[in-house]
């Protein structure tokens, strides 16, 4: 495996600025996983210090976005070596299923509540993940969700904003995206792909969720297909810890 640091960056566009609108944190973590998808397992990351240096944050957001990306087990420590590119996890797939449903099924109400929504162009991980071109349009949706009125999630949803034209205007609270997609495109979720990961609340989720900042939580990345197998949606959900559980059903070989 390569063990040589490399404190040069990989051959992806890589932002000379962060977006005002979008916490630091954030993008970072995003610009660090597409960094990850280009380099092969065992590659050695690029300090802390220059990642920081590149993008002019402080060495505690890039230690915080590489301990997220760490809980996902895309990468790994070395203690006195550095960050490698962790070798891939097996993603566990199961039939579709939304929020809402998932909370009727455990007799509860289910809430939502708009955070934010807006379009933007992709940027390569996120292209990536709905398998179209960087730069096209991209629908952002960040929710925070509720089972009886109780805050469950933070969640952010991102669906190929040239499919589905004018769908941030038809999002509000409390209706359901799926409804919609289904209603106005007549797009249905066939099957969907989840990635479960275990990780602590950053201090924004947490004052959302109105938990202690630090909570161990779940990260749950989903990416949904319709029934010709295209990419509806990909999007990421912090469930609270000590709220929510995650259950596997199997059945015998």
């Amino acid at each position: 495996m390569p063990r040589t640091r490399h404190d040069t960056f990989p051959a992806i566009p890589l932002p000379e600025a962060f977006d005002s609108e979008r916490a630091k944190g954030d993008q970072l973590r995003e610009i660090l996983e597409a960094m990850v998808a280009t380099e092969p397992p065992g590659t050695l990351l690029p300090s802390e210090r220059s990642i920081a240096q590149r993008f002019h944050v402080a060495r505690m957001t890039v230690r915080q976005a590489i301990n997220e990306l760490a809980a996902r087990g895309l990468v790994r420590r070395a203690m006195g070596t550095g960050t490698f590119v962790a070798e891939p996890r097996v993603s566990h797939s199961t039939t579709a299923g939304s929020f809402s449903d998932d909370m009727r099924q455990r007799g509860l109400t289910p809430g939502a509540r708009v955070i934010s929504v807006r379009e933007q162009p992709a940027t390569v991980l996120v292209a990536e993940r709905l398998r179209i071109a960087e730069g096209d349009p991209v629908v952002t949706l960040n929710r925070l969700r509720s089972a009886d009125g109780v805050p469950m999630a933070v969640e952010q949803t991102r669906l190929p904003g040239a499919r589905f034209p004018g769908l941030a205007a038809l999002v509000t609270d409390d209706v359901s995206l799926y409804g919609v997609l289904a209603d106005r495109w007549a797009v249905r979720v066939r099957t969907a792909t989840h990635r479960v990961s275990a990780i602590v609340l950053a201090e924004t989720d947490a004052a959302l969720l109105d938990v202690p900042t630090g909570l161990p939580s779940f990260l749950i990345e989903r990416t949904a297909y319709d029934e010709a197998g295209l990419v509806i949606e990909w999007g990421r959900s912090r469930y609270r810890g000590d709220r929510y559980d995650v259950v596997f059903d199997t059945t015998p070989d």
